[in-house]
């Protein structure tokens, strides 16, 4: 076929031709569909297959038992029987048609016997085609492939349909925009702006899904500008009031790493770490990611607010920023509001001089309630002490902590 690498298609062959031979022989069709058929016209290779076949799935599910190390059918009921042969992994799907209801994503399915049927409900034309294996013979009745080439996004039937069956399709596309640098053509991007509130009813869970994957694109800018200026990133964040301060192409120059994309968006978008958390939590960000993007963020605050290089300034710096100091100065770089190069000198500087490490006072709780032979608060007392002393004066050695905390205790 035309625009398939021949060692792409001997690839699938090989993975699931043999599969294909047992649904062909058992009187169905076998459709490769979606994802993986777009991956081939762009020379890229699929770790998943999606296929599409008019057996119904009892009788997937009976196929694939002969064939699969492993069967999964907890898709069943939407028509998905699921498998896995060595390291190939494929999702077998009745063709199907789809009804949605207005204050729901869940579809009521219906099978099918026609592909073209499969093929309409699909989200975007990029998505909308299928190769017949084994005859590798393409369908393509909305002009996927022809939208590929352009890099347009369409969707197959109209926007404002695929938009109110699928609220959470808008952002799909605003992944898709930036992922495969698909323009959106501007009857979809028109529907996104005066649907965006049907987002309402998709849950947060399955945004923060959305989110994850857009952030994580290369460059992410094209499908945040279109959020930003759809008002779909509004709705998704309905308490920010600094949506038009995102700047979507500084996070191109943040590399694609979650936790530093998204510090670099709430830089631009939260009033404060606080404001960050909340937004955060609004989304459903897992709270291991949540804490260490908050800890980027106020990091960069503390970091930006630095105005001179005095050694004490820097070591309590440094103090409060670490381990988070690096990737704070990464966002303040994309944002262009780095602290002054002098500054920065002098914090390599003293990182140089003086490690790398988080500081640590050299005696513990315990030694210290011997030293002082008491417990309880003067324990602390003397450990903020001696914390204060190396923030102020550098590294302190253990000798020098035990005759500090023995002259403390004599003046007390």
């Amino acid at each position: 076929m035309d625009g398939i690498a021949q060692s792409d298609r001997d690839d699938l062959d090989q993975r699931v031709g043999p599969l294909a031979n047992r649904f062909v022989s058992s009187g169905y069709c076998f459709f490769l569909v979606g994802g993986v058929v777009r991956n081939l016209f762009l020379g890229e290779r699929s770790k998943d297959i999606d296929i599409t076949t008019d057996a119904y799935p009892e009788r997937s599910a009976a196929i694939l038992e002969d064939w699969a190390d492993t069967v999964w059918r907890q898709g069943e009921r939407f028509g998905t029987i699921g498998a896995r042969k060595g390291n190939v992994v494929v999702e077998v799907t009745t063709h199907r048609s789809e009804h949605y209801m207005d204050d729901s994503r869940k579809p009521q399915v219906a099978f099918s016997g026609s592909i073209h049927d499969d093929l309409g409900r699909r989200d975007f034309t990029v998505n909308a085609m299928a190769i017949e294996v084994p005859s590798w013979e393409l369908v393509d009745p909305y002009g996927g492939r022809s939208d590929l080439a352009r890099r347009v996004l369409r969707t197959p039937l109209g926007p404002d349909i695929a938009f109110s069956e699928d609220p959470l399709r808008m952002l799909r596309a605003a992944r898709f925009s930036s992922g495969y640098s698909l323009v959106p053509e501007q009857d979809l991007e028109d529907s996104i702006r005066h649907m965006a509130d049907r987002l309402a009813i998709v849950s947060r869970e399955r945004i923060n899904d959305e989110l994850t994957k857009l952030l994580l694109v290369d460059h992410p800018s094209e499908g945040l500008a279109l959020l930003q200026r759809t008002g779909l990133l509004n709705q998704i964040f309905p308490t920010a009031n600094r949506i038009n301060e995102v700047e979507p192409e500084v996070l191109d120059l943040i590399e694609s790493d979650l936790s530093l994309r998204w510090a670099g968006l709430l830089w631009a978008m939260a009033d404060d770490p606080k404001q960050g958390r909340d937004l955060l939590k609004e989304v459903r960000v897992p709270n291991s990611l949540l804490s260490k993007v908050v800890a980027i963020v106020e990091a960069a605050h503390e970091l930006s607010a630095v105005a001179d290089k005095q050694l004490a300034t820097l070591r309590r710096l440094l103090h409060v920023t670490r381990p988070n100091t690096e990737d704070a100065l990464v966002i303040l770089g994309a944002y262009q509001q780095s602290p002054e190069n002098e500054i920065l000198e002098a914090l390599r500087q003293l990182e140089l001089d003086e490690g790398t490490e988080s500081v640590d006072v050299p005696l513990d709780g315990f030694e210290i309630a011997k030293l002082i032979e008491e417990e309880g608060p003067p324990v602390g007392v003397m450990l903020r002490r001696l914390l204060e002393y190396q923030l102020e004066q550098g590294p302190l050695s253990e000798e020098t902590a035990r005759e500090l905390v023995l002259e403390w205790k004599t003046k007390r």
